[in-house]
């Protein structure tokens, strides 16, 4: 009798585990139980209300800990240990189920947005390098403008700073602002900052709304991000035109040091100057040269001209001599014609014709019957006449 040994058998299984794509890259959501981490790894148990079924995350430091009676999402892959005939499922990420569902429809959205293009940085626009007015879309209430302005006025005093009031967190925070962006834009602002201070992804979300990534797509003036810490990232950050990792680092990208103007100012002025004068002396030389050129080329133009219209004088003479002549001999020759074909002519040299009594001309002895009456036309007159015969 046949038999398989149990090391083939569950080699069998495994690779059929392994060759499910099915059961790879998979999410799995559900209760933790009886969770142990042990060396860095951790071994719990994944189940609802019908089933349940082994779990290890190896490398938990690196991931989240869920406790006991949490429900979560696993991303991983099943995974059938042959030695020991267990089946079991390895986790590479855990997420508690809220901010899982969460975090994948976030990714879902910026995906979709990359792809239609509102990241690209050819739609980006240069920030102003000395912005006089600027405007701060955040929450007066909050530290944030007090920081911008603090660290801003440590290097001037010149740059106009104001501040459109917001709401930075909660419900209805996403659509003020995009009415924010769509009315600032339209009042003439050298910069725009929209900024608040650190938070959790929660707190973050209206920062990560389609309709305000739209907005700042769409907006004319130079847009900073400046939202919450250093390892924050939100969708507002991906579309504007320059990210800050925190708004005192935007404070301090729009901050210039007046007397550093003023001394780079007084350079440019001295450059400029020096760039003018040699620009003129330049210029009274090529135009020196080009009225030397043009006087030049005009005596050039005018003597080919004169040139020119002489001998195109002396073609006409001749063409008009020819045509006058050509027209002449083609005039004698259509009086000659004229001549030849003269009736008159004829009848000077001896002929005559005949017509009846009415005028109509006789040019048949058909039409002369016996007795008709017949005028005979000669070149000096007429004869009347009777046909005798």
């Amino acid at each position: 009798m046949e038999y398989l040994s149990v090391t083939v058998l569950n080699s069998y299984i495994k690779n059929v585990f392994a060759a499910e794509e099915m059961l790879h890259d998979i999410q799995l959501c559900g209760e933790v139980s009886g969770i142990r981490v042990s060396g860095g790894n951790a071994f719990f148990t994944l189940k609802d209300e019908n089933a349940a079924i082994q779990c290890n995350c190896f490398g938990i430091r690196n991931n989240y800990v869920p406790k006991d009676g949490e429900t979560v999402v696993l991303f991983g892959s099943v995974d059938y240990w042959h030695k020991a005939g267990k089946l079991s499922f390895n986790a590479l990420r855990i997420t508690p189920l809220g901010e899982g569902a969460l975090a994948l429809k976030l990714e879902m959205l910026k995906n979709r947005l990359r792809e239609q293009g509102y990241f690209d940085e050819s739609h980006k626009k240069s920030i102003p390098k000395y912005p006089a007015k600027v405007c701060v879309i955040t929450s007066k209430a909050g530290a944030v403008i007090r920081d911008i302005v603090t660290t801003c006025r440590a290097k001037n005093t010149a740059t106009d700073i104001a501040v459109f009031d917001v709401k930075v967190q909660g419900e209805g925070c996403a659509a003020q602002l995009c009415a924010a962006v769509d009315t600032v834009d339209k009042l003439g602002y050298d910069l725009i900052i929209i900024a608040r201070g650190g938070g959790s992804q929660q707190e973050l979300m209206p920062f990560n709304d389609e309709s305000l990534v739209k907005a700042i797509y769409g907006a004319s003036t130079p847009i900073v991000s400046a939202v919450g810490h250093e390892t924050d990232y939100t969708l507002c950050d991906m579309v504007a035109d320059v990210r800050a990792a925190t708004p005192t680092a935007a404070a301090h990208l729009i901050a210039f040091d007046l007397k550093e103007l003023y001394v780079y100012l007084e350079e440019l002025r001295g450059i400029m100057t020096q760039s003018i004068k040699s620009r003129i002396a330049d210029g009274y030389s090529e135009i020196s040269l080009a009225l030397s050129r043009m006087n030049m080329i005009a005596e050039n133009r005018i003597t080919a001209a004169q040139s020119m219209l002489e001998h195109r004088l002396s073609d006409a003479r001749v063409s008009i001599n020819n045509a006058v002549n050509d027209r002449a001999l083609r005039l004698h020759k259509a009086i000659a014609s004229l001549n030849a074909l003269n009736p008159s002519a004829m009848l000077e040299r001896g002929y005559f014709y005949i017509t009846d009594k009415e005028g109509v001309r006789l040019k048949s002895v058909k039409q002369m019957d016996k007795g008709k009456e017949i005028v005979i036309n000669g070149s000096d007159g007429k004869v009347d006449a009777t046909i005798t015969g």
